[in-house]
């Protein structure tokens, strides 16, 4: 059983990495998702073979993007974290994240960008417009993209809710 486990982390590991995460993130999300109970940061660490230091900080980073939950059971002072097993629900938190952290941020900045750029009278600002308003452009269809994305993967959810 312990083949098919680690064979089977090791294609939750593949789909998760394909978001974007490093690996040692990749890897605790995918161990995460395979184990049926929570786990601390002590059986983390030893489980991938990262410093204590290493696993502590990516847990805090997956932790605050809402991918990982954590838990105190108790009486004990230990953190135990867990993994929602949803992958479309996953799959909505990191595009949500991404939109969050670098798409809302650049259509809220950019404007003002825009607007300094063409009142130079600096040689290179025509092109450097261009360069932004590009960037812009693109933030703007990937706002559109994410939103229609996460409006059809929560119907998807909801029809699956319903078989």
């Amino acid at each position: 059983m312990e083949n098919i486990r680690k064979e089977f982390e090791s294609l939750v590991y593949q789909g998760i990495k394909s978001h974007g995460l490093d690996e040692l993130s990749s890897r605790l999300l995918a161990i995460l998702y395979s184990e049926p109970d929570a786990l601390t940061l002590e059986e983390l660490s030893e489980i991938t073979g990262y410093s204590f230091s290493a696993v502590s900080t990516a847990m805090k980073m997956l932790s605050g993007v809402g991918l990982v939950d954590k838990t105190k059971k108790a009486g004990s002072k230990k953190l135990y974290f867990s993994i929602q097993r949803d992958m479309l629900e996953m799959t909505i938190a990191a595009i949500k994240s991404k939109n969050e952290c670098m798409v809302l941020p650049a259509l809220r900045s950019l404007p003002a960008i825009i607007e300094k750029c063409k009142n130079s009278k600096d040689e290179e600002s025509e092109e450097t417009l261009k360069i932004i308003d590009q960037y812009y452009q693109q933030m703007l269809a990937l706002d559109l993209i994410f939103k229609n994305l996460i409006e059809f993967t929560e119907k998807v959810q909801k029809e699956m809710g319903k078989v």
